[in-house]
Order: structure tokens, then C-alpha cells, then sequence
């Protein structure tokens, strides 16, 4: 560990900050200094430390009640939040309005192995206040599951499932959100609730399909996880690379071989996506983005719909 954040100091960040000079003399477009030091660190760490020591260093520390009660008292009318805990899920409602008319259902990113909704919340709460300003009142639920290698595939989807359901009990339309790996979780609650997983009993939600799920809005979901895709120069100002991804992967899988439900762009057939999709679907990616290439032929299946 200490000789990664030495390398790190020494040799990762000053390479990059050369690397950005010459990007920017040759007339091409990079994001600022401060967010290419931000992915080479964390692509660094990635490569370099364990899944348990990156996750470690990687952990949100940000006290989510301690935030939810300072934006509660910024709002007038307020709303209500609470910790939900039970055997088959865990997740912050960080946002409970009386008049809302749907709810987001966030599921975050981390490859898996990291990450929490404590990493997502001041997103997630910035989120409602921009819609509240519209006029659009939400609800908002951030998803807990447990993470890989402790807990291989399915038991996350398990998880998800498990919160949807209970989120569906509720009666609100739901948006179902999520980044990179959350992402993937996301699809593969979509496959479910139309062909349930084999080893995830079927439920009520699960009968009834997506029809509870309004809109879908996935940011550089991972939805390929046989990474095979060739990459391109701009890839390498991403936080993520190859290496990592792989390993990552692995972690999630266990023993367990890919399926349509893991990675649904490389083992989903098209013709199946057509019963899987709601009505609206957002796929935010970005030229830099490693997941591009998998992306847009993500958008090519869902267009073929």
C-alpha cells in the first residue's frame, strides 16, 4: 500500500499531468487537470491494491443522516427519511414526500465491490431538489445490496429484487436509476421481472413484468462484462481499465459462468429485449467513457425495439 501512494505521488500523477499537456498542444479536448488526476488515482488504485484495500480507500464518508436532516430543514414542507433494514435488502429512503407522484429507485456503482448509497446521496438529493423546482415531486431510494467477493452473483440481484418489490408495494410508478455496475443490476432486475432468474423465486412484481417501471435512466452502465471491446485513446482518461474490470468481474462471478442476466448485452438475444423494456429509456455515456463502444451497441438493441 505505501509503495502504491508512493508511485502514485510520484510517477502516476506527474505522467498524467505531462500526458495532459500534450493532449492539450495537439488541440484535443480533455477535462480539467483536477478530474484527470482524480480517474488516473483511482485507475492507480484499482490496478495496484486489493479489492478489500481499494475498497477501504475508496469508502464514501459521508454521513447521510447527518445530511438528509441540514437539507430537510432547507426546504419548506420538508420530508421524510428513514434507514430501511430487513432481512432481504437494506436501503436509505432518503426522500419521502406526502404529494409525490413516482419514486426513484437508484442503484449505485462500484464494480461491485465497492461503493454505497452514502457515495450517491448528495447526487441523489441535489436530483430531487432540481425536480422539486419543477414543480416534479419524487421519492427517492437509494438501494443497499452487498458486495463481491462475500457475496458472489446472484445474491446482489437477489437484493435488488427484493427492494423493488417492497418499493412496488407502494403503489408509485417507479424510475429505476443506477450507475456503472448499478447499471448492470439494473438491466438484470429488467431481464428478471420478465424471464425470473432461475435461482430467485418469482413474485407479484415479477408476474407483472416492467409495467411498474416507468422509466429507465442508466449512466455508463457496465452492461458488458466480458470487456472485450477494443479500446481507443480517449478510454485512457477514464477511471477504469481492463485489468480491473476483470478482476472485478471475477469477484462478482465466483464460480458461476455468465449469463443473460450478468451481462445482458453479451449473452441477451435481440429479440428478447423487446418484453424486457419500458416505455422510456435514458443511456448516459461520454466520449472518455471506457464503456462507450459497449454503450452504443447497447443503444443499437434498444433501438431495434
Amino acid at each position: 500500500l505505501v509503495v502504491s501512494l508512493v508511485l502514485l505521488q510520484f510517477y502516476i500523477i506527474p505522467k498524467i499531468r505531462i500526458k495532459e499537456l500534450i493532449s492539450r498542444l495537439r488541440g484535443n479536448r480533455v477535462p480539467t487537470i483536477s478530474h484527470l488526476i482524480a480517474n488516473a488515482t483511482i485507475r492507480w488504485l484499482s490496478q495496484s491494491l486489493s479489492i478489500h484495500q481499494f475498497r477501504a480507500m475508496t469508502v464514501g464518508d459521508v454521513d447521510v443522516e447527518s445530511l438528509l436532516r441540514n437539507f430537510s430543514e432547507s426546504l419548506e414542507g420538508g420530508f421524510e427519511y428513514e434507514y430501511v433494514s430487513v432481512p432481504d435488502f437494506r436501503a436509505w429512503h432518503l426522500v419521502r414526500c406526502p404529494s409525490s407522484t413516482q419514486t426513484i429507485m437508484y442503484v449505485h456503482g462500484g464494480g461491485f465491490v465497492s461503493g454505497s448509497p452514502s457515495s450517491v446521496s448528495s447526487y441523489l438529493l441535489q436530483l430531487h431538489l432540481e425536480l422539486r423546482t419543477r414543480g416534479i415531486l419524487f421519492d427517492v431510494v437509494a438501494v443497499e445490496y452487498d458486495l463481491a467477493p462475500e457475496f458472489p452473483y446472484p445474491h446482489a440481484l437477489q437484493q435488488i429484487v427484493s427492494a423493488y418489490e417492497h418499493i412496488q408495494s407502494q403503489s408509485k410508478p417507479v424510475v429505476l436509476m443506477g450507475d456503472s455496475a448499478g447499471g448492470n443490476l439494473c438491466l438484470a432486475l429488467l431481464r428478471h421481472l420478465a424471464y425470473p432468474h432461475p435461482n430467485i423465486a418469482p413474485s407479484d412484481a415479477s408476474q407483472n413484468g416492467s409495467e411498474g417501471i416507468t422509466a429507465v435512466c442508466l449512466a455508463s452502465p457496465w452492461a458488458d462484462l466480458r470487456t472485450k471491446h477494443a479500446s481507443y485513446p480517449e478510454a485512457s482518461f477514464d477511471c477504469l481499465d481492463k485489468y480491473a474490470l476483470n478482476s472485478w468481474r471475477d469477484a462478482y462471478l465466483g464460480s458461476r459462468p455468465l449469463d443473460e442476466y450478468a451481462s445482458a448485452l453479451g449473452c441477451l438475444t435481440s429479440h428478447r429485449w423487446k418484453n424486457i423494456l419500458p416505455p422510456n429509456m435514458l443511456l448516459m455515456s461520454g466520449e472518455l467513457d471506457y464503456f462507450l463502444p459497449e454503450i452504443s451497441s447497447l443503444v443499437h438493441e434498444v433501438r431495434k425495439v
